[in-house]
């Protein structure tokens, strides 16, 4: 008997085996016998409705089984809007929509479960960020993946201004958590970086966004908070190395004010207002315990040495003041500056010498061949000889008589040492030589050739 049992369950089990890959065949097979080009305007129209993007596809429909059931697009245009353009946001020939057996053989096509690009351009141009926006904050989608991409972002003449290599976007939204994400892990300008937009719909006022750097390792937080379409506030949040930076933002009818809330604590602080229609700005930044090297070679050289075209319609006052700065003699300074049609003037640049007086600079660069040269034709007003006869170590009496020494400045990027020449004491040459040069490395160095010149 117990032959017998163990000979059924046997023959069970085969016939189960056999029912198995029967079936299975049969699901691999039926649905590639299917004529899915017929479908194509309720595969185009239900893309629309499960993705919010608009789909136009003029080529093979075909059913793949591995490694989960969906169906791949050979040519297929993907955009934003509604327009006809033969490029698109996005031309493929490797779009996956992925879909459930039961659909698959129901012929609806209705339910999508995602979709997935990969190793395509995605041409993005700026009228499109307006549209992603209005995506992310009103459309709800199933999950859109793009793997192994790159952005072309383009101006308003179709060039192309930037190529940035994407790993990986993920767009989806968390049923459970019911928290909206948009995901991307990529490269600009050779920094490796991940970005991540987040939406929690029972705050649906409230957005947050987070980029990590790698390499330096900078973190960017920025969390905004809508009361209405023309009215919003913001915090932004900056970690780079030592320097924790924090801002506040408001937007109202057109104008953004920016202020920073913990003065004491960060060393970049913002006070800015901002119109739009027009558009001008009226903003100061104040930089503080930094080394004056750091920021000669850090922010201005980035500053004066700038691309035209980046301006764009940019008009405004803006003051770069610096307190408390990491030197021997410089502590404090401010220079003003007017941006207007494409240009940034350096209206004013004044540098106060601790206890003696003050500097007033013309600032300038030079580039040649990769080579910066930051340069200022300087006027040193001296306002307390007896300081500076203490500070230079020289007698009082030898400089009581000098109110103002004009000299110039060169220092090169990335090196700590500058050199002084052309000094006219009291505006006069006080028997210098037009081509006397000074290589100064050090505080000593300079009292050195002080004492040179006055005695």
């Amino acid at each position: 008997m117990n032959k017998i049992k163990q000979n059924k369950i046997t023959f069970t089990l085969i016939l189960v085996g056999i029912a198995i890959i029967f079936s299975s065949l049969t699901i691999l097979s039926l649905p590639v016998l299917f004529n899915y080009k017929s479908k194509v305007t309720i595969i185009e129209n239900n893309f629309y409705k499960n993705f919010k993007i608009y789909l136009n596809s003029s080529g093979k429909i075909s059913y793949k089984p591995f490694p989960k059931p969906h169906l791949l697009l050979e040519n297929a245009i993907i955009d934003l809007n509604k327009s006809k353009e033969k490029n698109g946001l996005i031309k493929t020939k490797n779009l996956k929509i992925y879909i459930s057996l039961r659909d698959i053989y129901l012929r609806s096509f209705k339910n999508f479960v995602s979709t997935e690009i990969s190793n395509t351009n995605i041409n993005f141009k700026f009228d499109n960020i307006k549209e992603l926006r209005k995506h992310l904050y009103q459309n709800i989608n199933k999950p859109i993946m793009l793997n192994d991409c790159k952005i072309f972002l383009k101006n308003k003449k179709n060039e192309v201004i930037l190529i940035s290599p994407i790993n990986k976007i993920s767009y989806k939204i968390n049923n459970k958590t019911k928290v909206k994400n948009f995901n991307l892990i990529g490269e600009v300008f050779g920094l490796n970086f991940n970005s991540e937009w987040k939406r929690d719909y029972t705050k649906p006022k409230k957005t947050i966004h987070t980029i990590d750097i790698i390499y330096p390792n900078i973190e960017i937080k920025n969390i905004l908070e809508f009361e209405k379409n023309n009215k919003f506030k913001g915090q932004s949040l900056i970690n780079y190395g030592q320097d924790k930076l924090e801002y506040n933002f408001q937007y109202n009818n057109q104008k953004i004010k920016i202020s920073s809330p913990k003065k004491e604590k960060t060393n970049f602080n913002i006070e800015s207002d901002i119109q739009l229609r027009p558009f001008y700005f009226n903003g100061s930044l104040l930089i503080k315990n930094k080394k004056v090297e750091k920021i000669i070679d850090n922010f201005l050289s980035n500053l004066i040495l700038y691309n035209e075209n980046y301006l764009g319609n940019l008009n405004g006052l803006f003051k770069i003041k610096f307190d408390k700065l990491n030197n021997k003699l410089i502590k404090k300074g401010e220079i003003k500056l007017i941006i207007n049609e494409k240009k940034i003037n350096i209206k004013e640049a004044k540098f106060i010498i601790d206890k003696i007086g003050y500097i007033n600079s013309i600032i300038s660069f030079e580039e040649d061949k990769g080579d910066k040269k930051f340069i200022t034709k300087n006027q040193l007003i001296i306002e307390n000889y007896i300081e500076f006869a203490k500070i230079f170590q020289i007698g009082s009496n030898k400089i009581k008589n000098i109110k103002e020494v004009r000299f110039d400045l060169e220092k090169e990027y990335g090196k700590s040492d500058f050199t002084i020449k052309n000094i006219k004491i009291n505006n006069s040459e006080r028997n210098l030589k037009l081509n006397d040069i000074f290589l100064v490395k050090n505080i000593q160095n300079l009292r050195s050739y002080i004492r040179e010149l006055i005695n």
